[in-house]
């Protein structure tokens, strides 16, 4: 009878060959997709925690709108002109975000995010907010989100306000308002004009994104496992290793 070998061999099973090729890569990419995602939000945070012990400026002095910038505005709120972000969940509750156009003592114009507004969960009112009047000042930080929003279509074009949206694209809004500065100013908790404040710089945190990674790699490290197994002898050698050893005890 014919001993089993006794030295490590490959016997490729082509399906698992295959199989690896396809998946492997996917699942280090999406690791080292992670670990990114974490290095940008730990850059982020970084940013956010060195601008935010800034001294606020007059936002009509700033010539370049950094992100998380405090800053101050003179002006008054437009009593008609704003927008409701529809779908915004705060602790379980249905409600919307409310951006204001605020017009600026020099006559230029200003979104301003005054944070949420619980809303009628059967959709068939829409809420009002009190809406500070006359000459007033202002206080929060500058922020633009840099990436696309996701939307199943076209926002609707329309001329009544205020206007109910799912979201809000500054670069569409040029042809509408000549003057309008290219960043939002993010209310304060203890701003005039402020409602409920409850933000986060992310997301998700630089932990949580390393923690993904960890599992990707896991599953690449899980799967190359696997393979090795399924084409070689690997696991009758340790068998027969330890069968040895339980024998020689």
């Amino acid at each position: 009878m014919r001993s089993p070998p006794s030295r490590f061999q490959w016997q490729f099973d082509w399906k698992s060959v295959l199989a690896i090729l396809l998946i492997l890569p996917i699942l280090l990419s999406l690791g080292f997709w992670q670990l990114r995602r974490a290095d940008q939000k730990a850059a982020l945070l970084a940013d956010f925690e060195q601008r935010r012990n800034l001294a606020p400026v007059a936002i009509s002095g700033v010539a370049d709108y950094q992100n998380y910038l405090p800053v101050y505005a003179l002006g008054a709120f437009d009593p008609q002109r704003y927008w409701l972000l529809d779908n915004r969940i705060s602790h379980g509750r249905f409600g919307y975000e409310i951006i204001a156009v605020f017009t600026l003592a020099d006559g230029r114009e200003l979104l301003v995010n005054r944070g949420w507004i619980a809303g009628d969960p059967s959709r068939q009112t829409l809420p009002k907010p009190e809406i500070p009047s006359g000459p007033l000042q202002i206080s929060g930080e500058l922020y633009r989100n840099t990436e696309k929003a996701f939307s199943l279509g076209a926002e609707p074009l329309t001329d009544l306000w205020p206007r109910r949206q799912q979201w809000l694209d500054l670069d569409n809004l040029k042809g509408e308002f000549p003057v309008l500065l290219p960043t939002t100013l993010r209310l304060s908790k203890d701003s005039i004009g402020a409602l409920e404040i409850e933000r986060m710089v992310v997301n998700v945190t630089p932990a949580k994104h390393t923690g993904y990674a960890v599992q990707w790699f896991a599953m690449a490290f899980a799967l190359g496992l696997i393979f090795i197994f399924r084409n070689s002898n690997l696991g009758e050698l340790l068998k027969r290793r330890k069968s040895n050893e339980s024998q020689e005890q």
